[in-house]
């Protein structure tokens, strides 16, 4: 059992906004480090996701602008 008080209220939406993890520049949800990784630009800055591109215009990077590549 546990001893703490049972009136403290856990708010997950109030602690997201403070995440380091990296977020998509395009929808701004947030992706694994690894994914930023895998599908980012050369400094892991993703620009675009799953849940707002495919796999296959992530892979080939054609949604990147040039001077960002």
């Amino acid at each position: 059992m546990s001893t703490e008080s049972s009136d403290a209220k856990w708010t997950p939406m109030a602690t997201a906004k403070k995440t380091t993890a990296p977020q998509c520049v395009n929808c701004g949800n947030q992706v694994t480090r690894q994914f930023a990784r895998v599908f980012g630009d050369n400094r892991d800055v993703v620009h675009a996701c799953p849940d707002c591109s495919t796999y296959r215009e992530m892979k080939t990077s054609d949604f990147i602008p040039k001077e960002q590549r």
